[in-house]
């Protein structure tokens, strides 16, 4: 089955089938080529800037591309006044990005400053452990001065 029929077009297959016998009337089989050449849109697909300057009116950006380089052609093409076809609306899509970009950087504000705050914790944790520690040392001295004087 050819890719682009999907499951739209069923070959014939059946023993006594006169459209798989190509008998005349029935209408004709599906072949490659078999369709019509679409006039009048010229499309051309976009992965770089360079590739843009040559651009006539509607062009398409690969899905291969960035989104960092995707803004970039976004904002050249809204300067040459070129329609891209499977970007909407792109101030709409620029206002989006930035958004999301905002979004990103506060949290990893966030993700900072609870990091400094659990390293704090754990340098006061650090520091009880170790007093509690000195306290345990002044402790057997005391007991090993009390022993000794009782001798």
């Amino acid at each position: 089955m050819l890719k682009k029929l999907k499951n739209k077009w069923r070959k014939p297959k059946g023993l006594h089938n006169k459209l798989r016998l190509r008998k005349g009337g029935k209408g004709k089989v599906v072949k490659i080529g078999y369709g019509k050449k679409k006039k009048g849109i010229e499309i051309a697909i976009i992965n770089n800037i360079k590739e843009l300057i040559n651009a006539k009116k509607d062009i398409i950006i690969s899905s291969s591309v960035g989104l960092k380089k995707k803004v970039e052609i976004l904002e050249k093409a809204k300067e040459l006044k070129l329609n891209v076809l499977n970007v909407k609306n792109i101030d709409k899509f620029m206002e989006k990005i930035e958004k999301e970009r905002e979004d990103k950087k506060k949290k990893s504000v966030d993700k900072v400053s609870k990091k400094e705050e659990r390293l704090k914790k754990e340098d006061k944790k650090k520091k009880e452990n170790l007093s509690k520690e000195e306290k345990e040392k002044k402790e057997k001295q005391e007991k090993k001065e009390v022993l000794e004087r009782g001798l």
